[in-house]
Parts: C-alpha cells; structure tokens; sequence
C-alpha cells in the first residue's frame, strides 16, 4: 500500500498489524485521502471506544504534536460494558501507544468513563468545534451510538470528518439503529460515505464538497457500478470493497 502521508505509511508498514483489532486497513487509504484534500488540515481527534489503539494511531498519524488529542473509554471498568462491544485496556493502549504512536503519548489525553455520563463533561474537555477526525466505536447500543453522535457533533470541526464503527456488522444492529435514529433528528453532521464496516460523516455545510471530492477519488470503482447511494435520505459514496 503507497500513502501520500509518510507518517501513515510508517504505521503501516511497522506498528498496525502488529495491535489487536479490527480496523480494515483500507482505512489507511481514506484518511490518507481526507488528509490531501487541503480541506481539514488541522486539530487533533478523538476515539469514542479506543480499545488497544489501532485505529486511534492510524488518526493520530495526521495530527501534529502541539495538538491535543483525546480517547474516551470505560478500559478496566468493564461493568459499564453492558453490550459486552469490545474490551478496552489501558495498560495494553499506554503500551502500544509509547511503542507505536507517531507521538509517544506525548499528545494523547484519556478520559476514563462512559461517553453518556454527564459528570465527564467531555465537550467542556476537549472543546466545542476542535476535533479534525473522531472514530465512534463505544457503546454499541442504541443510545450509546446516538449519544456518540451527538458529542461527535459538537467536537467536531466545520470541515472535520466522523467514522462511525460497525455500521455494517449484524452483531451489533443497535449501531445502525441508532444512526437512523440520530440522522432523523435533522442534525448538521451528515453521512458522506459508507465503506469497511464505517460510516463516513462530515458537516452538513461540507457535505457536496466531500460528496464530488470523494464521487471522483481513486476510492471507487467506477466501472463496476454507481458510486452513489442514500442513507436516511442523504446522498452518500460506496467505497471500493
């Protein structure tokens, strides 16, 4: 696989397979992509659910060091795991993270709790509008997945990107369930994309821009069918399997 980000390639080639997880690796491809469009080119990102880090360090490769970056994760409290949707450590994330991480730890921030618990005021933490990409890959219940979305919006840039994990894994239908759910509520964070078992969302106000971006990017396949469909009425590109 060539990247254009060689911070990217690195974690490609020397720290992604070797972490526990079930990132698809074509995810390198688009966020290399999202990163050479020259649209959100700075701020740190957020993982809801960050497990060991995988896919937390393939974000983290576009980020520079100066800019915060945040997980939020209940790690060894696995009672309030109630779905039982991944397994979080800590030890094993800080480890990863100060072997494999572009920065070390250096710009990391962890917030241990549950995303719905109120008392972490996590958008007075992190920062209303300051987040460049955030993974939500928590709770896989129907409320955590609206309640994700939901801080996702208000963390998110103008021009930032949200993935939204499992959205196509039939073990967790609370996932889809609460993104139809969520897209009902006419909020400005929309799906742009759909592909490796993400959904891929921006802003409303970036919508088309990313739509005509990603409808003529080498992540399709033209020739084998349209690259357009809908989701809860939105317009959205399928991604080369």
């Amino acid at each position: 696989m060539q990247l254009n980000n060689p911070h990217l390639q690195k974690y490609h080639d020397h720290g992604f397979y070797l972490i526990r997880g079930f990132t698809y690796p074509q995810c390198f491809k688009v966020i290399d992509f999202f990163d050479s469009t020259d649209l959100n080119t700075s701020g740190g990102i957020l993982e809801i659910g960050v497990e060991h880090g995988q896919f937390y360090m393939l974000l983290n490769c576009t980020t520079s060091i100066e800019e915060k970056s945040y997980c939020v994760d209940v790690f060894d409290q696995q009672n309030l795991n109630i779905d039982r949707s991944g397994k979080g450590s800590e030890f094993h994330f800080l480890t990863n993270l100060k072997n494999l991480d572009k920065h070390t730890t250096a710009n990391t921030n962890i917030i241990k709790g549950d995303s719905t618990d109120k008392a972490l005021k996590i958008v007075d933490r992190i920062g209303a509008g300051s987040m460049r990409y955030i993974s939500v890959d928590g709770g896989h219940t129907v409320t955590h997945t609206i309640n994700d979305l939901m801080l996702a919006e208000q963390l998110i840039k103008n021009s930032g990107i949200v993935a939204l994990d499992d959205i196509s894994n039939y073990s967790w239908p609370g996932v889809a369930e609460g993104a139809v759910k969520y897209l009902l509520r006419d909020p400005t964070l929309v799906p742009v994309a759909i592909g490796y078992n993400k959904l891929w969302l921006c802003k409303l106000s970036y919508h088309q821009t990313y739509l005509d971006l990603l409808a003529n990017s080498p992540l399709i396949d033209k020739t084998t069918a349209n690259p357009i469909s809908k989701f809860v009425g939105w317009n959205l590109v399928i991604l080369t399997p």
